[in-house]
């Protein structure tokens, strides 16, 4: 059994505190090459055409051609790194922690460190760039930058709430969103400028003109949220704390819960190519909708491990990434738990 506070500690903020100097050291340091790269915790992955690049703890990334052969790149920091984001064949991006923002321009081979904040002391969990200039990343208390001119320079930007859109929030939900700076756990973009960040509380916030302002899209769990995934441009789902899953055809102002036998966290979600959706989690979770996200069934995975992100690789596999480092599931070999 998995100890939950070792395996996803940097990627859900569970952080343990360390000393400053310490955390410059690891600042500083180059990533270790090591042999068992591919088997250690890694929190993220993506991919661009033939390219797949998976990030993890102690600076790890590792990138693949074929999803089988895995390159452990050279990276300028030893920090765990809690997201990756492939722009182009060239050009990714990944954060950590101490706002730590790495870029390649080589294909993966090689990340330089663009950006880092030793004083904020919270981790960048997320990021996105709409197009080669403009780019958000998002992280533990309400941490936002910003860039405009391709990563150059990034600029810390607070959250411009303009409205809620549900005012029936409890007291105790109110109290402590008002005393406590929310973790910003995932950026998603929908596309025509619309962007949406799942926060912790029930919180799940919307923009509609590219981040400059957003919608508190408050749901009837306050729990936290670690993801958000637009199927279209007005249908979304959520996903977050003991299994909670949630849907809404109109862009947030409404949701429905979605049932399912998991009381796993849920980390991370993706659409097939056939149309399917994939949702997984903490313990093994794997559930699949075949139905537009209406419905979703358990897949046995025959393990406990912790998955902490999936994507589709070229011929139709699952590549998971999580505790167990990389794991590359055949669709034809998921079977249904009944």
């Amino acid at each position: 059994m998995y100890n939950l506070s070792k395996i996803f500690v940097s990627f859900f903020v569970l952080l343990s505190i360390q000393n400053v100097s310490s955390e410059q050291q690891l600042l500083s340091q180059q990533a270790t090459l090591s042999p068992l790269a591919e088997q250690s915790l890694l929190l993220a992955s993506d991919q661009y055409q033939s390219l797949s690049v998976v990030a993890g703890e102690r600076g790890h990334i590792l990138y693949s051609r074929n999803n089988k052969n895995w390159t452990q790149a050279r990276v300028e920091t030893k920090l765990t790194l809690t997201n990756v984001f492939i722009f182009d064949e060239k050009t990714a991006w990944a954060v950590g922690h101490d706002a730590v923002i790495l870029k390649t321009s080589d294909g993966a081979r090689t990340w330089k460190k663009i950006f880092s904040d030793l004083d904020e002391e919270a981790p960048l969990l997320d990021l996105f760039f709409k197009d080669e200039l403009n780019g958000i990343a998002v992280g533990a208390y309400s941490l936002m930058y910003v860039t405009k001119d391709g990563g150059s320079s990034w600029h810390k930007k607070e959250l411009n709430l303009i409205e809620k859109t549900n005012s029936n929030e409890d007291e105790e939900s109110s109290e402590f969103t008002d005393s406590y700076d929310l973790h910003f756990n995932a950026i998603a973009y929908a596309g025509e400028k619309r962007f949406y960040i799942a926060a912790e509380a029930g919180h799940i916030f919307r923009s509609d003109d590219g981040g400059d302002n957003w919608l508190d899209l408050t749901l009837p769990y306050q729990g936290s949220f670690f993801g958000v995934l637009p199927l279209s441009y007005n249908s979304v789902l959520a996903y977050g704390l003991r299994g909670h899953l949630y849907h809404s055809l109109d862009a947030g102002k409404s949701w429905k819960k979605i049932e399912t036998i998991s009381k796993e966290m849920l980390t991370d979600a993706v659409v097939l190519s056939n149309g399917d959706i994939v949702v997984v989690g903490l313990g093994g979770t794997l559930l699949i909708s075949k139905d537009n996200g209406k419905t979703f069934l358990n897949i046995n995975l025959h393990h406990r491990h912790g998955l902490s992100a999936v994507l589709e690789t070229d011929n139709g596999s699952l590549l998971l990434t999580g505790d167990a480092g990389i794991q590359l599931v055949h669709q034809d070999s998921l079977i249904i738990d009944n």
